[in-house]
């Protein structure tokens, strides 16, 4: 009975084990080595032409040839003493032997400094295509949880410096292949003195390259953790060192929480990097022993073979710098390696990154009326949130909640219809206008513009139809006209930049500023730039919207930083810029919605209840008693200010 007992609680305790692991193999897909390369030359050959892999084969050549010459020299001189040549024709000989090794060698550097310089542009030019991929990526499938380790993880091939990723990924590829080449012209050489030197050291070699690959393998484990835990760390050193954040920290005494914080990650770093330090002193103690175990035995086969009279002091020599040099190529391959195999988890979490982010090919049909008014049908559409914890294998569909964002919404929205989408938090509101844009799929569902099937459209062509505001309003360190335009100074026609500015209310401001519309915001880039108001950002997103002069207008709570009589304003701005436009309105503040068409209250992913305001206050259902309840609130507001003034 209790050793079934301890059975059971030793497998409940494995089970979440082997689901974390299964979970972190499955956070990129493993594309295999030689497949990482073939696509890694392909884009080379591609991105920067053939002319680099010329460069880069002469480098190897020349890689290969010139140590071997260089090792072979003390042996020649040795043999044309022996051999009874003149000493001036020797010194001749020599000199000219010398000036070849040095241009060989400068030619060698020359191709190697443009071959690391074709293989630096590479990366920077993969950095522009990772760019492109985040910028153009399935939204739903990049802002999910799994997305943006992807993402993260992508990041790693092109940004973390010359010695990972992609850059490193061809070098140790040019490294191996150069020791390859070195290997096998010192075999050649080598097995034709005696072949058990060469079966000696293929075998001693061979056991230091298996234990040092090993080692490698360990330490890229032990690495990838020690990374997870230094993320936590350097997110913690951020928040701290950020003078907003050093407000709460005071008041609420959360200094013992960052240092007991600080304290664990600091022991846990210092745990992994101990394990991986260990791992290489231990591949490197066991190398160093059996290469010397290795190289006693072989001088004391040559020693013995001179004695006897079968290698003269030239032969010797040689050998023992064919034996040295073989060992040399033997621990640059087991190097090039190990970097093979630690900069392939980059290049696979790379190309998984630019697969999971393609856009589904299959939606490539053109809208029918593009900037004309369109009607837009949901047929029994439901949408629930992807849970970050689905195990390996699980569909999206399977991995669901019960729970559902949006319910089994069955709507049609007129053509020029303004419609208003009000409910309390959570109620599914911005993730209806999400899926309504096409930055949502539905989990079931259809949704149709003007009977079209929206996800059979290209969704670079659906999305011109919509000019959105979405309630987190943000501005680019850029020119104040470039955030309104969303296009480059050439590309952007000022006259209109400044009319949607004054239909937005911001002309005014922007007027006051020096460079006025070609001033720069924010400070990150430049540090005379101008910091908006929320308000003021949320006239500059309209702005935007209004520019952009789309047939379906979506404004998602456009008033929350505004004070009253800004609001008001916003409002008339609303109904004139949206006049033969379809629009959708979202607002908490139920005052706001009396301009629209049609109102549509929202409970739970629901539409519970649905017409005018009038309709709806005669109902006197769960909209009438929350625009009761603000009204109540601003008239005691009201009153309380009037007190204050008095």
């Amino acid at each position: 009975m209790g050793r079934e007992k301890k059975k059971r609680n030793t497998n409940a305790e494995e089970k979440p084990a082997r689901k974390k692991k299964a979970e972190e193999a499955a956070d990129y897909r493993r594309y295999p080595l030689w497949d990482n390369y073939r696509s890694a030359f392909s884009r080379f050959r591609k991105i920067m032409g053939a002319r680099y892999l010329a460069v880069m084969g002469g480098h190897i050549v020349l890689a290969v040839l010139r140590p071997f010459a260089a090792m072979a020299l003390p042996s020649a001189v040795v043999y044309l003493l022996g051999s009874g040549w003149k000493p001036e024709l020797i010194f001749l000989s020599m000199a000219g032997y010398v000036v070849a090794l040095q241009a060989m060698g400068t030619a060698g550097d020359y191709l190697g400094s443009v071959s690391r310089k074709g293989r630096f542009m590479f990366r920077i030019r993969l950095g522009a295509e990772l760019f492109e991929a985040a910028l153009t990526a399935d939204f739903q499938k990049f802002e999910s949880a799994e997305g943006q380790r992807k993402m993260e993880g992508a990041r790693g091939n092109i940004y973390y410096g010359n010695d990972t990723g992609i850059e490193a990924f061809l070098d140790a590829f040019a490294n191996a292949v150069i020791a390859l080449a070195g290997l096998a012209v010192y075999s050649v050489i080598i097995g034709r003195i005696h072949f058990w030197l060469l079966l000696l050291l293929a075998g001693s070699s061979g056991v230091c390259m298996a234990v040092n690959v090993y080692a490698d393998q360990r330490t890229i484990r032990h690495a990838e953790k020690y990374i997870k835990v230094s993320q936590g760390y350097e997110y913690l050193k951020r928040e701290v060192l950020v003078p907003a954040n050093g407000k709460d920290i005071r008041l609420y005494r959360m200094w013992d929480w960052f240092r007991a914080a600080f304290g664990k990650m600091t022991e846990e770093m210092a745990y992994w990097s101990g394990r991986q330090r260990n791992c290489s002193i231990n591949a490197s103690l066991f190398e160093k022993a059996l290469s010397a175990v290795r190289d006693l035995l072989i001088y004391a086969y040559l020693i013995h073979q001179m004695a006897l009279g079968n290698i003269n002091l030239a032969g010797f020599l040689l050998c023992v710098g064919i034996v040295g040099g073989f060992g040399g190529w033997m621990n640059s391959l087991t190097s090039a390696m190990g970097e093979m195999l630690k900069n392939n988890r980059y290049m696979s979490r790379y190309r998984d990154f630019l697969d999971f982010s393609r856009e589904d090919s299959r939606q490539n049909a053109k809208v029918a009326n593009p900037g004309k008014i369109h009607e837009i049908r949901l047929e029994h559409v439901s949408f629930c949130y992807e849970n970050p914890s689905r195990e390996e294998g699980q569909s999206m569909e399977e991995n669901h909640s019960r729970k559902d964002a949006v319910h089994d919404l069955t709507l049609t929205i007129r053509p020029g219809e303004k419609l208003a989408l009000v409910g309390m938090n959570g109620a599914g509101k911005s993730t209806l206008i999400k899926l309504i844009c096409g930055l949502y799929r539905p989990t079931s569902g259809k949704i149709y513009l003007d009977g079209q099937d929206v996800s059979l459209l290209s969704p670079e062509d659906y999305r011109k139809e919509f000019a959105v505001v979405f309630q987190e309003v943000f501005a680019f360190s850029f020119p104040l006209a470039d955030n309104v335009s969303c296009r480059a100074a050439d590309e952007t026609d000022f006259g209109k930049v400044e009319k949607s500015l004054r239909d937005a209310g911001l002309w005014d401001r922007v007027r006051e500023l020096s460079g006025r519309e070609q001033t720069n915001l924010n400070k990150d880039l430049d540090a005379a730039g101008v910091t908006l108001s929320g308000g003021e950002l949320q006239r500059l997103m309209l702005a935007r919207a209004l520019y952009k002069d789309a047939p379906i207008v979506i404004l998602d709570e456009p008033t929350a930083a505004l004070d009253p009589i800004a609001e008001s304003r916003m409002y008339d701005k609303y109904f004139q810029m949206t006049q033969n436009k379809t629009s959708i309105f979202i607002s908490h503040r139920l005052s706001s919605t009396k301009f629209c068409h049609r109102i549509l209250y929202m409970e739970k992913g629901r539409i519970v209840e649905e017409g005018s305001h009038e309709a709806l206050m005669e109902k006197q259902g769960a909209y009438a008693a929350m625009f009761r309840t603000q009204a109540q609130y601003y008239e005691e507001d009201y009153r309380d200010n009037a007190v204050v003034t008095r």
